[in-house]
């Protein structure tokens, strides 16, 4: 009974549009005052939310990303891609696709990625005569790839809060983000085919030549970082810190992009991007110890029991939860509420943590282009300044390949756990 009146209320707050840290904290406070428990709990219980080792690589990977924003690598990026597959029927929108794919790689931010991308690509893409409803549909579709392919922050934060090896679970996304990469190729291509959309000029030798060399650099980074985890030379957050050097000296020293006086404002957005997260985390740790506290954890995995025979029943009952969820909530408190509860579950039917973990990622990313709070769906139509309504029309296609990786993820364990084993 308890749990279904944090529920409610939580759900209530979130549906009024009261922000989800904001949701979380008054739904505990108000558990605390009713149970005549010291208000001391809100701040030890949050404090202790944040004060663990693996966050502290979040902010770090924040602040690389946004480093190779201000970098002109996004420009680099493009070049090459459009140098590669820009001349091609449907060259621009695949373009997006692997520009997003290859920055994502980099900034691990699905909203910083539709924003940088978008902001480029989206006016020559509505100039080459493409539906902008389609381009939008696209970019929001493409820009959550870099919540799969490493390094990404929804990862870190999935393995620290399920305590999942966070190095498997950023190489896990890898094969998932590579066929879903190349399924927003193909049906973009079809689609930009069917609708006769403009296509650029092919691309010179040395034009293809100076692009490669131009973005070799910044594609090392995550070659540095996962190279560094898988080897055993530095833990997460040490890699953390050799992307933020190798990212500094980038765009600083190599590229000259970035002033030093310039720093100072990169800085402030990076603690913009990562202090609401760290805010949600804290306070989903309270909500997490409120649960324990009314064994909701056993409860939930009593009753999952008694309806699902089988894992894959589990998995798949787990997955139309999360697709309906993730219509209305934002992916950190989907995660940090419900991945606490889970753990125990998956625990019982032997279900593996690094499986699990990029399942749910694939199932966020479906969330963050669903209406109505699809979040890179709603800034892309906003940087092609389209209707949603009608965007949301036109990432139906896109939103049947990620439903198609879903489904095989769920039932092909191997695409996330492979290369982790491997390696």
């Amino acid at each position: 009974m308890t749990f279904l009146i944090i529920l409610i209320m939580l759900f209530v707050l979130i549906l009024l549009k009261v922000p989800i840290a904001y949701s979380i904290g008054i739904t505990c406070l108000i558990y605390i005052i009713t149970n005549d428990m010291s208000l001391a709990l809100i701040a030890q219980r949050t404090t202790m939310g944040v004060f663990s080792y693996p966050f502290l690589a979040l902010p770090l990977f924040v602040f690389a990303g946004v480093l190779m924003e201000h970098g002109g690598i996004t420009q680099r990026l493009m070049r090459l891609a459009n140098a590669l597959i820009g001349h091609i029927r449907g060259g621009l929108a695949s373009t997006m696709v692997v520009s997003s794919a290859m920055f994502g790689a980099l900034s691990g931010s699905a909203l910083g990625v539709t924003a940088a991308i978008g902001s480029i690509l989206l006016p020559e893409m509505k100039k080459k005569g493409n539906d902008p409803a389609f381009s939008a549909a696209l970019q929001g579709t493409s820009g959550i790839l870099g919540t799969l392919i490493p390094p990404s922050l929804t990862m870190v934060i999935i393995g620290a809060t399920g305590n999942i090896s966070i190095g498997a679970l950023l190489i896990g996304g890898f094969i998932p983000g590579l066929i879903l990469a190349a399924g927003l190729v193909i049906v973009s291509i079809i689609i930009s085919k069917k609708n006769n959309y403009g296509k650029g000029e092919r691309a010179s030798l040395g034009e293809v030549g100076i692009s490669l060399l131009h973005s070799i650099p910044p594609l090392l980074l995550p070659v540095i970082i996962l190279g560094g985890i898988f080897s055993g030379i530095v833990t997460v957050t040490e890699a953390a810190v050799l992307g933020v050097v190798y990212a500094f000296v980038l765009s600083v020293f190599i590229y000259r992009e970035v002033k030093l006086s310039k720093i100072s404002t990169i800085a402030m957005q990076t603690i913009t991007i990562s202090a609401p997260i760290l805010l949600i985390i804290g306070v989903s740790n309270l909500l997490g110890w409120i649960l324990t506290a009314e064994q909701i954890p056993q409860a939930i995995t009593e009753f999952f029991v008694s309806i699902s025979p089988s894992a894959i029943i589990f998995l798949i009952l787990i997955n139309i939860l999360l697709l309906i969820l993730g219509t209305f909530m934002e992916s950190n408190a989907l995660i940090l509420i419900l991945i606490p509860i889970l753990m125990p579950v998956i625990g019982y039917y032997d279900v593996n943590p690094v499986h699990f973990g990029v399942m749910f990622a694939v199932n966020l990313c479906i969330g963050s282009n669903t209406p109505p709070l699809g979040v890179t769906l709603i800034t892309a139509s906003k940087i092609a300044k389209v209707d949603l309504l009608h965007s949301s029309k036109a990432v139906i296609p896109f939103l049947a390949v990620m439903v198609f990786v879903l489904i095989i993820t769920i039932f092909f364990p191997s695409l996330s756990t492979s290369l982790a084993n491997l390696l």
